[in-house]
């Protein structure tokens, strides 16, 4: 082979290995840039530690802020349709990969829900064990491992000062209409009530001879009235206890459910019966307290109450 072409082919080899060089170069910068990068991204993230930390507290306020905001609708949508706020439920919907946020979230939603709406998150009591083979399970189920004395389920009330709880202020909702919310109200709390001054516990016959007296088949705007303590029993207003029995007929009780508890109180029921009474005896108020249970008002001696001179 000619010289001059063995010079020209050791010159092209001498190329191609320095442009290989800096082939390889160039691509172990971008790798190493590229590492750099996804560990920068991790750190952000807070999964490059791999130690199962809370995300939160590495994706700054703006994600946290965002939770908040999504379980406060979250909460208002449950209200809307008197659907229990599952704990569950803000879990799988408004916390997903963050289920670790959970108390700051909460927190967080409580203080927006206060200071925005004047409502707060309040637990529902755990569903009171009616029949006896409800408390026998509930027995064997306690005896076979410690039970939960959380009902993990929360529902909306007001923290509005007493003199801001007023129709004007707070009337009914516009959905259906303003008529038939009022009476579905007026008729749940009137329910809830008779339960209460009769003790806790309601026959299924003597509830049907208040609702004949009330006329109910024909003041209810809305629905039938067997529709409409359907829909009361659904909701958590009150609980209907049926002891199935083989020979006789079932015996029916109706009792005050979880949400009833709640949303009306004693100082409620007290507050709805003074309405409706009309003219009050004397010891109106010292009978009605004592039958709900509610503390009497402590009232100054006149005589003590004047200041000596």
């Amino acid at each position: 082979m000619p010289p001059q072409t063995q010079t020209q082919r050791r010159r092209r080899t001498g190329n191609n290995d320095d442009a290989n060089e800096a082939r390889r170069h160039r691509q172990s910068r971008r790798k190493n840039e590229s590492d750099d990068s996804e560990a920068s991204e991790e750190d952000q993230d807070g999964d490059g530690d791999g130690d199962g930390d809370v995300d939160m507290e590495r994706t700054g306020d703006g994600t946290e802020d965002q939770l908040v905001k999504k379980l406060v609708r979250y909460a208002l949508a449950c209200e809307y349709g008197r659907i229990p706020i599952k704990r569950d439920g803000i879990r799988d919907k408004v916390l997903g990969s963050n289920a670790r946020s959970f108390k700051r979230v909460f927190e967080g939603a409580q203080a927006q829900l206060q200071q925005v709406f004047g409502m707060e998150m309040v637990e529902l009591p755990i569903k009171e064990k009616r029949t006896l083979k409800e408390k026998q399970k509930a027995n064997a189920r306690k005896a076979a491992s410690q039970t939960s004395t959380s009902s993990r389920q929360y529902v909306l009330v007001s923290t509005l000062p007493p003199e801001y709880k007023s129709q004007s202020i707070i009337a009914p909702s516009r959905i259906p209409s303003t008529s038939e919310e009022a009476a579905y109200v007026g008729f749940y709390t009137m329910i809830v009530s008779l339960i209460v001054l009769n003790g806790g516990e309601l026959s299924d016959t003597k509830l049907r001879r208040y609702l004949t007296r009330l006329n109910a088949g024909q003041n209810l705007p809305m629905d039938k009235t067997d529709n409409v303590l359907q829909k009361i029993v659904k909701q958590g207003y009150v609980d209907k206890v049926v002891e199935r029995s083989d020979g006789d007929e079932d015996a029916v009780t109706w009792c005050i459910g979880s949400r009833g508890r709640v949303e009306v109180p004693p100082e409620s029921i007290a507050a709805v019966i003074t309405e409706v009474w009309g003219e009050l005896p004397d010891d109106f108020h010292k009978k009605l307290h004592r039958s709900l249970g509610i503390q009497e008002p402590e009232r100054a001696n006149d005589e003590s109450a004047i200041p000596e001179e």
